[in-house]
């Protein structure tokens, strides 16, 4: 796999791209904003933010008063019932980001609807999600490397899970394993390869991110195209025909 032909190639497919990717991810991230705002009006409702300030103003718990700050059963499984739906409905969205990237990448139809385009599949992303989070959070338990290596097993899951919806959880995990075999070091260099364009999005106050997350993201499901054993070098996907030429 040729790094700077990979780049290359998700820069390309951005170009291509109608609508472009950066309007896409405008979209993406106004959702985001809009889910977050819905879950602060909810607990500004139910009584969260009121709590927190006066636990706070009273020395955490030291005062008895704040004690009537303290929500109700009631609102605190209405805020609990909001906030699982939009954690739902944020997970199925970044899960269409996702697929919009592959198929950005792959040259295919994609618009701003992907994002919304896989809500008949909740359950199923969610169950991915959760399945691949607890694995990694319990590797993690024993350290930071085999959590970081559990993730990097995990890395393709969503986009198999994208190009084949019928593909079943465990399956959508077991391939991206297969995948990745041998792989690892190779993943993890290609994401230490945008720090230069992270760095920059730190200078411009998260401005540049605009570009730089769907140019990654894009380049990711590149990545995993080019590690598809049925793929052939023709020009795209990132694949090398002189090995040597490796960058």
């Amino acid at each position: 796999m040729n790094r700077a032909l990979l780049k290359q190639d998700a820069k390309d497919a951005m170009k291509a791209a109608n609508p472009h990717p950066v309007l896409t991810t405008l979209v993406f991230w106004a959702i985001q904003l809009a889910a977050q705002i819905i879950l602060g009006i909810v607990s500004s409702i139910c009584g969260f933010t009121t709590y927190f300030a006066a636990a706070i103003s009273s020395g955490m718990y030291e005062d008895s008063a704040f004690l009537n700050y303290v929500p109700s059963i009631g609102a605190f499984l209405i805020y609990l019932v909001v906030a699982i739906v939009i954690s739902l409905l944020l997970g199925t969205v970044q899960f269409g980001y996702y697929a919009y990237s592959l198929k950005v990448f792959k040259h295919e139809e994609a618009g701003i609807s992907e994002l919304l385009a896989y809500f008949p599949m909740l359950l199923k992303i969610f169950g991915l999600s959760l399945w691949m989070g607890l694995f990694i959070m319990l590797w993690s338990c024993l350290c930071y490397i085999p959590g970081i290596i559990a993730a990097l097993r995990y890395s393709q899951a969503f986009y198999i899970l994208a190009e084949d919806p019928n593909k079943g959880i465990r399956q959508c995990v077991n391939e991206s394993k297969e995948l990745m075999s041998g792989h690892l070091w190779e993943f993890f260099v290609l994401q230490l390869s945008f720090i230069l364009w992270y760095l920059l999005t730190g200078v411009t106050c998260g401005i540049a991110s605009l570009y730089v997350t769907p140019y990654t993201e894009i380049t990711n499901a590149g990545y995993y195209l080019s590690l598809k054993p049925e793929q052939s070098y023709d020009g795209g996907y990132g694949y090398d025909p002189q090995p040597d030429d490796v960058i």
